[in-house]
């Protein structure tokens, strides 16, 4: 009989075992808790179990087992959950049916786990709280300063992430854990500060909601001795202000990196990058060397102008430039844009006034050609749901314009449905995209299927570490400027790159090279000591890569498929000039898809410059000075940019740039005279005319720097293109 009561004191154990383990794996599952409250189910069972046991072994040791006895037989399997065992009573069993042995071990045990693990439910987040923020705090994770709306988003959406909450009570603190939140409510404190970011190499993100003063979290993170780079929601008027403050600082701390990002810049981001207008253009717009043809147009309608409108004016306004054939020439060919909108005041704004009256102004007696104007805008007081606004629309579409309509009103589901109704307008008619905003908060599945209606800026998909860390294309910015730099007395290192290798040598070689955390930080040191301006020159370039890769009729992926070689790639890349490495002058002024990618690109960074307030300097500005290169050697140089007093002379036109380089050969060689047939034998103008072989070298590098950072070059396959090589 006893052998058949251990059997099924064993059975019974091994299920409840089985039981405390399932419980476990379910709650880590679902909860991400190995430790829940739900191992506290399993005492009453335990301590039954072992209750009957030990009556068990009362009968065989002949004990007179009555109310009493069994009622103190409770104390003594109460002190097994206190880890002391009465042997006087269980051994015998246990010497004459070894099963009870197994029996009571394994009892013992399920007591003692079920005793530890419901005692430590009451703890369980906080002990995996403070195990998991150290081992964040090794991996060099993000640290979001402050308990805001903000923060928890980011932290809840973000592995490898902390939340720094010195100020937050205790009842907000378990609150947070529960989420599943990483919490440190260490101080913001230099030396407690550095005690607990030892390891150093963290990215401090600090969102406006948080409420923290920017000057103190940059005054107290800038002290660690491991470095951090600084993350701040700011407009970029409030990061220059900044950046000009703590300048002094930076020169003194080569670990200081500071940035900005705001949420609709982040959004206009990502909707040139997603979304550039040469995607959906059908082929037939173009000429054989990707310029426009002289009777097609090009409109984008915003509809409503507020927060999001206006960041994505500014963008779209800086990335979308065009080129049309003049004779022999190129000339620019200026992108339409009409704004509506029923609130007056939101038509009021410094873009529209540096466009329209400043431009001409400041623009009005130039020593070098006057820039084109850098787009085409008409701005109208009007009720969107007139008739007059549908009229309007309606003129815009046809077989000889394409038209962008960015629909961001109200709400939601108001600008859903305004879409729709301006999609009715057209009928069949193809030669338009409607963008409509969608916070999209309930997290809906949207775009499935082709559609002339694309919704973007998604909210869940702004505050990322995709797009506030490690932005790819911010990268891609750094090592273009890394490009410029090589120009400059580089390092050996860097001295290596591009000479005569092809673009996968390329990839691996950068890619060996940036791994090495001193040649890293070397790139982020140059990125970051240059002037406001120039980091965001190389920023927006970079972000314009996908609009000039679709003029070709290509796009850049991260997707698993077979990109187009590089041979490919020349294939629509035409460029005779660097055969010769651009020993021919003339080559500049030639109208191959190249020149046309460079001439696009010159209209671009002119469309920055004049939306920075900048002017062109006069010949008078420009002059000789002394500064220090890479290896400490004082360099002459031609300065003929001041970001002080906002003036740069390569503000004029494509072909104006020419007059500049014959002014500046002047006053390197006075006694000279500039030859342009004698370009190939004269190091001397070949110097000079970096201004023009700068976008050359960038263009030329194309295939091999998106390839560096992980994308693919496929052929556009939107039903508009022809996705074949342009002829």
């Amino acid at each position: 009989m006893y052998l058949i009561l251990g059997i099924i004191f064993l059975l019974v154990s091994l299920l409840m075992a089985a039981g405390i383990i399932y419980t476990i794996c379910r709650s880590a599952k679902n909860g991400g808790e190995l430790i829940t409250k739900k191992n506290m189910l399993y005492l009453a069972p335990a301590f039954l179990i072992i209750y009957l046991m030990h009556l068990t072994a009362s009968f065989y040791n002949g004990e007179d087992v009555d109310f009493f006895y069994c009622f103190s037989l409770i104390g003594i399997v109460l002190d097994v959950f206190k880890f002391d065992a009465d042997k006087s009573l269980i051994l015998p069993i246990c010497r004459e049916n070894p099963i009870f042995y197994v029996d009571f071990v394994l009892a013992f045990l399920i007591g003692g786990v079920t005793v530890i693990l419901s005692v430590a439910s009451f703890f369980s987040r906080r002990i995996s709280n403070f195990i998991r923020t150290r081992l964040a705090l090794c991996r060099q994770c993000d640290i979001v300063v402050g308990d805001s709306q903000n923060s928890v988003k980011y932290g809840k959406r973000t592995n490898n992430c902390i939340l720094l909450c010195p100020d937050i009570t205790n009842q907000r603190y378990t609150d947070l854990l529960k989420q599943g939140i990483l919490v440190n409510r260490v101080p913001l404190d230099k030396k407690r500060l550095a005690r607990k970011l030892k390891y150093g190499g963290y990215n401090i993100i600090v969102f406006r909601d948080a409420k923290y003063s920017y000057t103190k979290i940059i005054e107290t993170f800038i002290q660690l001795t491991g470095g951090v780079k600084i993350h701040l929601e700011a407009n970029q008027q409030e990061m220059k202000i900044l950046k000009e403050k703590f300048i002094t600082k930076a020169d003194k701390n080569r670990n200081l990196y500071i940035t900005g990002f705001s949420k609709y810049e982040l959004m206009a981001r990502r909707f040139v990058v997603d979304y550039p207008i040469t995607r959906y253009i059908p082929r037939s717009f173009y000429n054989g060397n990707c310029t426009l043809k002289n009777d097609k147009e090009i409109n984008v309608v915003f509809v409503g102008f507020g927060k999001v409108n206006y960041q994505l004016f500014r963008m779209c306004v800086m990335q979308f430039q065009f080129a049309r054939q003049d004779g022999e020439k190129l000339a620019s060919k200026p992108v339409h844009y009409y704004v509506l909108d029923k609130n007056k005041p939101a038509l009021h704004n410094e873009f529209f006034s540096r466009i329209d009256y400043e431009f001409d102004e400041e623009f009005s007696d130039c020593d070098f050609p006057k820039p084109e104007k850098i787009c085409e805008l008409d701005i109208s007081e009007t009720d969107t749901n007139s008739v007059d606004a549908r009229r309007k629309f309606k003129s815009l579409v046809n077989e000889n314009s394409f038209t962008y309509f960015i629909i961001s009103l109200e709400n939601d589901l108001e600008d859903a449905s305004y879409a729709q109704t301006v999609m009715r307008l057209f009928g069949d008619r193809e030669n338009y995209r409607i963008f409509v905003r969608a916070k999209n908060n309930n997290e809906e599945k949207l775009n499935e299927t082709e559609d002339k209606i694309i919704y973007f800026g998604e909210e869940k998909k702004l505050y990322t570490h995709g797009n506030i860390i490690n932005d790819d294309l911010t990268e891609l910015a750094q090592r273009i400027n890394l490009l410029y730099n090589k120009t400059k007395n580089p390092p050996q290192w860097l001295g290596k790159l591009y000479e005569g290798k092809s673009a996968e040598e390329n990839r691996q070689l950068l890619n060996a090279s940036l791994s090495d955390p001193a040649h890293m930080e070397y790139m982020l040191e140059k990125w970051n000591a240059l002037p406001y301006i120039e980091q965001a020159s190389n920023l927006y370039h970079a972000l314009n890569l996908p609009f000039k890769l679709n003029m070709l009729g290509l796009d850049m992926v991260k997707k698993d498929v077979a990109g187009i070689t590089e041979k490919e790639f020349n294939e629509y890349y035409e460029n005779s000039g660097r055969e010769n490495n651009y020993s021919d002058f003339s080559f500049f002024f030639s109208t191959q898809s190249s020149n046309v990618l460079a001439y696009v690109e010159h209209s671009r960074w002119n469309a920055l410059y004049i939306l920075y307030d900048y002017k062109q300097m006069n010949k008078d500005g420009i002059h000789f000075a002394e500064e220090k290169d890479d290896e400490g050697n004082t360099v002459k140089v031609l300065r003929h940019k001041n970001p002080d007093l906002k003036q740069h002379a390569c503000i004029t036109t494509y072909y104006g740039l020419k007059e500049l380089v014959a002014y500046e050969y002047s006053m390197w060689y006075p006694c000279e005279e500039l030859r342009e047939e004698n370009y190939k034998d004269n190091p001397k103008l070949q110097k000079v005319s970096k201004i023009y072989a700068y976008d050359y070298m960038d263009l030329d590098r194309l295939y091999g720097e998106i390839t560096a950072i992980g994308y693919k070059l496929v052929r556009n396959r939107d039903k508009n293109s022809a996705a074949e090589p342009l002829k």
